[in-house]
C-alpha cells in the first residue's frame, strides 16, 4: 500500500480506528519525510507515534496524515508533514533548549519539540485554536507551557530562549527576536519577501555582520501569514 493509497482509503472512512491511524502515521513517515532527506531518527520516531489527527478540524482527521497543509481556522493551517519536519530539523533542536513557538495553533510543533526534549513555551493568539493545542499537549507533552497573546510580541516570561521556532508564514522578523533570543540562539521559519514564494530560513547573531542576524536560506515552500506579522516596525535584510 502506498501513500496516495492510504490517503485515499482514509478519506473514504468517516471514522478510524487506532490501528489505522498508526499504519497512516508509518505511511507518512516512510513515503513522504524518510525518502525527502528527513535523516533526524528522533523526528522521525517522534512522527510516528504523535497524533495529528487530534490537532485537526474533525471532517479532516482523515486527511491528517496526507501530504498537504490543512485548514484549521480563520486562515491558519497546519503545515504538511513534511514541511513541519524539514523545519523542525532545520532548528538543530538538543534536548535541554528552551524553545518559543510562534503561532502554536493546535499543538502539533510544540508537542514535537517537548518530545524531544525542549523546554517549550507555546504562543498562540487565537482563543480556539490555543484551547484545541492546551488539550493536545497536556495529552501528548504536558510540559509545553501556553501562552495566549500576540504573536508579534513574543513571550518574555521564559526568555531568552535557544530557539524562536514561526510556526507559519513571516514578512519579516519582529523586533522581538532581539530582545528575547539568547546570544547563540537560531532562529528558524518561513520567509516571504514582497510577491516571491516564502522561503524557509535559519537566522543567527554574528559577531560584526551588519544586521542584527545573518539569514540562511534553505528551500521554498507555502504557508500563509501568521496574525500580525507584517513589516511595520521590524527589522528588514
Amino acid at each position: 500500500m502506498n501513500a496516495h493509497t492510504a490517503t485515499a482509503m482514509l478519506q473514504g472512512e468517516q471514522s478510524m480506528d487506532a490501528t489505522l491511524y498508526a499504519q497512516a502515521r508509518n505511511l507518512m513517515v516512510d513515503d513522504q519525510l524518510r525518502p525527502s532527506e528527513i535523516t533526524d531518527s528522533r523526528i522521525l520516531e517522534i512522527m510516528r507515534h504523535l497524533p495529528r489527527e487530534d490537532c485537526v478540524r474533525p471532517d479532516l482527521r482523515n486527511a491528517a496524515y496526507a501530504d498537504t497543509s490543512l485548514l484549521l481556522a480563520q486562515g491558519r493551517v497546519l503545515s504538511q508533514p513534511l514541511l513541519t519536519a524539514r523545519l523542525v530539523q532545520a532548528a538543530e533542536p538538543a534536548a535541554g533548549q528552551r524553545v518559543l513557538v510562534v503561532g502554536a495553533s493546535t499543538g502539533y510543533t510544540s508537542a514535537l519539540f517537548a518530545r524531544l526534549g525542549l523546554h517549550v513555551t507555546a504562543l498562540e493568539s487565537n482563543s480556539e485554536l490555543a484551547q484545541i493545542g492546551q488539550r493536545f499537549c497536556q495529552a501528548q507533552a504536558p510540559d509545553v507551557v501556553w501562552q495566549q497573546g500576540a504573536l508579534t510580541e513574543g513571550s518574555a516570561d521564559s526568555a531568552p530562549y535557544d530557539l524562536i521556532y514561526f510556526d507559519g508564514c513571516i514578512a519579516t522578523l519582529p523586533d522581538f527576536c532581539d530582545r528575547q533570543l539568547s546570544a547563540k540562539g537560531r532562529i528558524v521559519g518561513l520567509l516571504q519577501s514582497g510577491s516571491s514564494l516564502p522561503e524557509a530560513f535559519s537566522a543567527v547573531r554574528e559577531p560584526g555582520y551588519s544586521q542584527p542576524f545573518r539569514l540562511t536560506f534553505l528551500f521554498e515552500a507555502q504557508a500563509p501569514l501568521l496574525p500580525g506579522m507584517v513589516p511595520e516596525h521590524a527589522f528588514s535584510f
